[in-house]
Order: C-alpha cells, then sequence, then structure tokens
C-alpha cells in the first residue's frame, strides 16, 4: 500500500514539475503594458516640419491689362503676391491639354489680352511638385508624361468676350505649354488695384532653346536696409543621430582635416567646419537609376528636409541643377521677401541644398543657426543702401556676363559673419545675378569679371 502511495505522490511530482516547465517556456509577458514608443527613440526634430506650399512660391508677378503692366515683388508685395497664387491654388483646375510652345506666341497673347497675370518662379518646379500645389479635378497623364521635367511659370488670361481665367503652364525645357480651365474669373484678380499700387519694370528677353524667356526687372527699386541678426545654434549631435546614426555594428570615426570636424562610418562622411556654423554631408551609395531625375527630386528633397524637421528661417525653393547624373535642389534663405546670397568671400550660410543620384540621398549641407525673427541694430544695420536703377543694372549684368548666359537678375541680400559679434550675421542689400547657373553680385565698377558665384 505505501509503495502504491509513493508511486502516486511521485507521478503527482513529477507532472507537476513538466506543467510547471511547460509554463514557464510558453509564457508570454503582457505587451500592452510595455510601450515600444518609451524605449526606442523617436526621429529626430530639429527644428520644424512645412507644407509644400511654404516652400514651392513664385518670387515675381506680373499684371497686365489694356497695354499696361506692373511688377510684384516680394519684398514690396508680399501680401499680393501671396494673395493671387492661393486664389489659384484653392481653385479647380479642369480640362488639361499639352500643347507645343511657339516661339514668343505666349507673352504676345498674355501681352494683348485685356486681362492677364504672370507668375515666375526662381527655378523650374516639376510636375510632381505642381500636382501637390494645386487641384487638377480630371486626369492629366498627357501633361505628366509629357512634362517629365518641369514648369517655369504660370500664365492666366481671360479669353476674348469670357470673365474665365484659363491657366497655361508654361515649360521651357520641352517647349511645351499645358492649357487649363480655372473655377477663377478675372473679378477675382484685383488688377486695378495691382497695376496702381506696384512698380513699373523694364523686361529682358534671354534666349533659352529658341525660346523668349522674358525677365522682369524693376525699372527703380529705391532703396533697401542694411540688416545683422542674432542667431541660435542648431545641434550638430542631432544632425548626426539623423545622418549618421550609431549602432547596427557601425563604428563611427572622428578626426580634423581641413579646419573642419569629419565624422565618418567609412562610407559615409559628414563634416562640420570650424565654426561650428555649417554642415557638409556625403554619401556615395549610388542608386541603379542615374539619370537625375528632376521630376522626382524637388518632392524627394523636399520630403528629405522635412522627415527631420529640418526647416529653420524661412526657406524657399530656388534652384535645380543637374550635373553628371546628380540633381542638386537648393532652398534659399529669404529674409523680408528678398533672397540671401552668399557673400562675395564665397562663404554660403543662406542654402539647404540637397542632392540625389536616382533615389538615393548623395549630399546635404546646410547652416547649422537660426535666425532670429528680428534684426538688430549694430555697425551698419539700419542704415539704407539706395540700389541701382533697373537700366543701370542691365547695363552692368551685360558686360559682366554674355547675354546668352543670362538666366534671371534679382535683388537679393548677401550674407556674412559679423567681425565682432560671433553669432550674429550682416545682410546687404544689392543686385544679383545667375549666369550660366551661378549666382554672383552685380559688379557696377565697370571691369570684367570672372562668370560665376553663388
Amino acid at each position: 500500500m505505501k509503495e502504491t502511495i509513493k508511486s502516486w505522490v511521485l507521478t503527482i511530482l513529477v507532472v507537476g514539475s513538466l506543467l510547471l516547465t511547460w509554463q514557464n517556456w510558453s509564457f508570454q509577458p503582457e505587451y500592452e503594458s510595455v510601450n515600444s514608443s518609451e524605449t526606442v527613440q523617436e526621429t529626430t526634430e530639429i527644428a520644424e516640419t512645412r507644407e509644400p506650399a511654404e516652400i514651392v512660391r513664385p518670387n515675381q508677378g506680373v499684371v497686365r491689362s489694356d497695354g499696361r503692366s506692373a511688377l510684384m515683388t516680394e519684398d514690396q508685395a508680399s501680401s499680393d503676391l501671396d494673395k493671387a497664387f492661393r486664389q489659384l491654388e484653392e481653385a479647380s483646375i479642369t480640362e488639361t491639354t499639352a500643347t507645343d510652345l511657339e516661339h514668343d506666341e505666349l507673352y504676345q497673347n498674355a501681352a494683348s489680352a485685356a486681362y492677364s497675370m504672370e507668375f515666375v518662379f526662381p527655378s523650374s518646379v516639376s510636375w510632381s511638385m505642381i500636382n501637390e500645389l494645386f487641384s487638377f479635378e480630371d486626369e492629366n497623364d498627357e501633361a505628366a508624361s509629357i512634362l517629365d521635367g518641369s514648369v517655369d511659370r504660370i500664365i492666366l488670361t481671360a479669353s476674348p468676350g469670357s470673365e474665365e481665367l484659363n491657366a497655361a503652364f508654361v515649360s521651357y525645357d520641352q517647349g511645351v505649354i499645358v492649357n487649363s480651365n480655372t473655377s477663377l474669373d478675372k473679378s477675382d484678380i484685383e488688377y486695378e488695384r495691382y497695376l496702381s499700387e506696384h512698380e513699373s519694370m523694364l523686361t529682358y528677353s534671354a534666349d533659352e532653346d529658341g525660346y523668349e524667356k522674358h525677365i522682369y526687372i524693376p525699372e527703380d527699386p529705391g532703396s533697401r536696409t542694411n540688416y545683422t541678426y542674432a542667431s541660435t545654434s542648431l545641434s550638430a549631435n542631432s544632425f548626426q543621430q539623423v545622418l549618421l546614426p550609431e549602432g547596427n555594428g557601425q563604428n563611427l570615426q572622428t578626426y580634423n582635416y581641413d579646419s573642419s570636424e569629419v565624422i565618418t562610418d567609412g562610407t559615409r562622411e559628414l563634416r562640420i567646419n570650424d565654426t561650428g556654423d555649417y554642415l557638409r554631408y556625403a554619401n556615395p551609395t549610388y542608386s541603379e537609376q542615374t539619370d537625375g531625375n528632376d521630376t522626382s527630386s524637388l518632392v524627394s528633397s523636399f520630403e528629405f528636409v522635412n522627415n527631420h524637421a529640418g526647416w529653420s528661417d524661412d526657406y524657399q525653393y530656388y534652384d535645380s541643377n543637374t550635373v553628371d547624373g546628380e540633381t542638386t535642389i537648393t532652398f534659399r534663405m529669404n529674409k523680408g521677401g528678398l533672397p540671401v546670397f552668399r557673400d562675395s568671400n564665397g562663404s554660403d550660410f543662406a542654402s539647404i541644398q540637397v542632392s540625389n543620384v536616382g533615389t538615393q540621398t548623395s549630399g546635404y549641407s546646410r547652416p547649422l543657426f537660426d535666425l532670429e525673427n528680428n534684426p538688430v541694430r549694430t555697425g551698419d544695420a539700419g542704415v539704407s543702401t539706395d540700389l541701382p536703377t533697373g537700366e543701370e543694372t542691365l547695363d552692368a549684368v551685360q558686360e559682366q556676363c554674355s547675354s546668352s548666359l543670362i538666366e534671371d537678375i534679382q535683388i537679393g541680400y548677401s550674407i556674412s559673419r559679423n567681425g565682432e559679434n560671433s553669432g550674429y550675421y550682416d545682410m546687404e542689400p544689392g543686385w544679383f545675378v545667375r549666369c550660366d547657373g551661378s549666382w554672383s553680385p552685380v559688379d557696377f565698377s565697370g571691369d570684367d569679371n570672372e562668370e560665376g558665384g553663388a
């Protein structure tokens, strides 16, 4: 009897041991009580995110009516230019059809129309970004397939006897116009007020692949004010976390070279200059697609900066340039409605540049500071600078740059470090010309200059 009891007790102990072992192996923790977001670092957000419409804007508007015309620029008419463009952004756009761009016919039609409004972009805008900005009500596959490149400007006109405004999306690269109907009519645009309140202009006709590309220049720009701004530093470590994150077995090396701190994982490289206010990133990882796809580069470059909330200050899309299959998108700093360019010494603290090869981000350069909203008075700050007239500027530009290479002429600011105050930057107004793909200050000395610049 005792042996039987012992056998049962032993059996129960063995079964109990097996049950405990099984529970131990099969135990599942209550994952609901462990929030992964609390243990995994979220994507670094450095400054701000932006909407595409905040970054991609026209920098000029030309309003015409019955042979009269006026130029609307950002600094002199930011509210009016912005208002008119937002009206088009909010309108319905239908019946898009693509036609060939005839030599100067577009401008003859715009000039002779009872009413027209022309929006000029600083640089051509990809059709994929155009679709982000506007509400196309019908399929525009034809336009998208033809406009594999981009749109340089948009012209609104009213057909004879009609109140409705039509929109022409102009592409010089393809020699194509995409014509559309809009839900706007001419009463929506305050033509008479714009003509009476905004400045007269000169028109310079630049030849682009056989088409007349018109450059508009304020005839009498008057004066602009010099400014000095204090700055707040952006964390270089935050950018390193985005561009060269540690982990996954990566061993980062840091060394000094050519007045910069260099951080590398053996392939990618991050350089921070010795003053700590400028960053350059290089990623020599190439995509199988190496044709420099302008159509996607603007959108992907915008999203690249947005993904780490990298927008400090006011930046606007300003340039797109493709060399050897690599497309570089430039977002330029804007102060008081004017673009900010590098100074004559070649230091560029005023642009965010993103380079792409196919679908890969191959480069990124930018300032590591955020300017305060309001200027301070130090040095020459607050002093007004009288700018040369449009005619004087055009004469100087034609001496400085071959007529066939003139691409744009703008009023802007040059930026430089304030020599007496660390963390302060001076803004000096002046005329700038884009000659053969590069921006530089207009030289009024009359001496020949080398072409090139910012």
